[in-house]
């Protein structure tokens, strides 16, 4: 699942090599290419941890204009999973930078999955990590129903006949939501090229009275109105979140349509206005906006009047010509911040949203910033879900200086959680005056550094051990990846690692520039710091 539905809606270098054996007894032998900069490594995770482990047969392929200036780990072009992870990177000869990007996606499928399509930037020469959530049809998270479905387009992108793709009913979802797209309608991609073929429609939908469904616009690039024009900032809480993806055999997305296809949901039963908190009834007035994760372009759709329908459930019916994400909200839920309480700012947002926008609602928006501090370092990458007033307002960040949230309501606790959901720490009455606060992260209770010295046999040859990418398991279970470790001013490799359990006994497997490494059946400490020497194999030495 992508975490658009939250939008709007290393670590251990634990080893000596075997001791009793040959330095390369047991070494995979690869081109040992070791690609030092702009690594991407990819980690697939369930989207819903009681789906069970991913298969180990993920198809990976690649896609979008700079496709071939991508390679694998050791500089080939065979793209494979291992253990859950990918690790890609740029060509020797292609350098990225923040005005010359190298822009693609990654395309992961597997049988009884979700097909996702992930987009990729590299605008410089340090290594990045991504979490890529993958959704199990028949078991997605609660509150979250799905559907995949094939069709046919001809080869001019034009449909020839109706596409309609509707969610399943499930024990934790029984409301549908429905993507039709009307014969005649001509699909192109985001660089206006049709899209036909074989095409796979992908509709997702989140209920907000089981899962959040909130809005984050802190990565918004521009706000629009329904006629293309920039408007104030807003928030916008959703009762329904529909994600809605299409692509073809040729790994094309479909970004816009010729003409208007409908998008329409039923609402829970019991949905209430996420700001009053009063029930839901036919004829009330409902918001829709949508969300483009690729661009990054948040628009007002416009509004429809709720329905009862012919299964007597609530449902709202609207129209758009472009794709991704799509969500419905009562327009007590929208708050406007301009810039002022000016007639221009008011007569702006009242062209955008109507007259149920006033001054006070402009008036009474409120920015907070968040800083974190503390321990926040021994988090490494970690990615903090921040949840504010009991999850009425949720956004994720890893940039741990100056993030601001945009709230009608006064906050008065915050709960920060990790990449897991588990709750890292907890502020209550986080603001009795003043509109900022540093967050004092405490130390996870799993950390450890990990420092090795990796010394060559030869007194006169140094190690050329400088990409290391370093992966774990329990005895009996598949490896997991760990992380990457870097050298010191001491030449002394680090790594840290919140994953690790102090005292566990692992596995570990070490891959040095596509020569892979193992070593079995190892303690880590109980203190904070785990120290290892050992000689590095001759072929790592020069």
């Amino acid at each position: 699942m992508k975490k658009l539905i939250y939008i709007l809606g290393a670590f251990m270098l634990a080893g000596a090599w075997y001791a009793c054996t040959p330095p390369l007894d047991g070494v995979t032998l690869k081109l040992p290419v070791a690609l030092a900069n702009s690594n991407v490594v990819v980690q697939f995770q369930p989207d819903n941890v009681s789906a069970g482990d991913l298969p180990s047969n993920i198809k990976i392929s690649l896609g979008g204009a700079d496709t071939a200036k991508v390679v694998n780990s050791v500089g080939g072009k065979t793209l494979a999973v291992k253990q859950n992870v990918l690790t890609l990177a740029a060509k020797s000869n292609s350098v990225p930078s923040a005005n010359a990007p190298i822009k693609f996606f990654i395309i992961a499928e597997a049988d009884g999955y979700l097909r996702s399509i992930t987009p990729v930037e590299i605008t410089s020469t340090k290594d990045q990590n991504l979490v890529v959530k993958l959704t199990k049809i028949a078991t997605p998270p609660a509150g979250v129903s799905v559907v995949q479905q094939p069709a046919t387009v001809p080869a001019s992108g034009t449909t020839s006949t109706p596409i309609t793709a509707a969610t399943s009913t499930t024990s934790t979802v029984q409301e549908k939501a429905t993507v039709n797209i009307p014969s005649g309608v001509t699909m192109k991609d985001g660089d206006g090229q049709t899209v036909g073929g074989s095409v796979n429609v992908v509709v997702t939908k989140t209920d907000a009275t089981k899962t959040p469904v909130n809005i984050d616009l802190g990565d918004v690039s521009k706000v629009l109105d329904k006629n293309n024009q920039p408007i104030p900032s807003f928030t916008f809480k959703p009762v329904v979140g529909m994600d809605i993806e299409i692509s073809n055999d040729k790994n094309q997305k479909v970004k816009s349509f010729s003409g208007q296809i409908d998008v329409q949901t039923e609402f829970p039963t019991g949905a209430t206005d996420p700001t009053t908190g009063k029930p839901l009834v036919a004829g009330d007035l409902i918001a829709i906006a949508s969300y483009d994760e690729d661009t990054k372009v948040f628009k007002y759709e416009g509004s429809v009047k709720l329905v009862t329908n012919a299964n007597g459930k609530l449902e709202a019916k609207g129209t758009i010509n472009h794709l991704t994400s799509v969500f419905f909200a009562s327009f007590n839920g929208i708050t406007v911040a301009g810039n002022s309480n000016s007639p221009a700012d008011i007569a702006a947002a009242k062209a955008a949203f109507g007259d149920n926008v006033t001054a006070a609602m402009i008036n009474a928006i409120k920015t907070y910033t968040l800083a974190f501090g503390g321990s926040v370092g021994q988090y490494a990458s970690e990615t903090f879900t921040v949840d504010v007033n009991d999850g009425a307002v949720v956004f994720e960040t890893t940039d741990r200086l100056n993030n601001s949230i945009i709230t009608p309501n006064e906050i008065t606790k915050i709960v920060v959680k990790n990449s897991l959901g588990e709750v890292i720490t907890t502020v209550n009455n986080p603001y009795p005056s003043g509109q900022s606060a540093t967050i004092n992260m405490p130390a996870p209770p799993n950390f450890i550094e990990l420092q090795a010295n990796l010394k060559c046999k030869d007194a006169n040859k140094t190690s050329n051990a400088d990409n290391i990418h370093m992966y774990a398991k329990k005895p009996g279970d598949g490896y997991f990846y760990v992380g990457k470790a870097t050298r010191n001013a001491s030449n002394i490799i680090t790594a840290t690692s919140t994953i690790l359990k102090r005292g566990g006994v692992y596995d570990f497997m070490f891959d040095v520039g596509g020569i892979l490494f193992y070593y079995d059946n190892q303690t880590v400490t109980s203190g904070s710091v785990h120290s290892i020497n050992s000689s590095m194999p001759d072929v790592l030495c020069k």
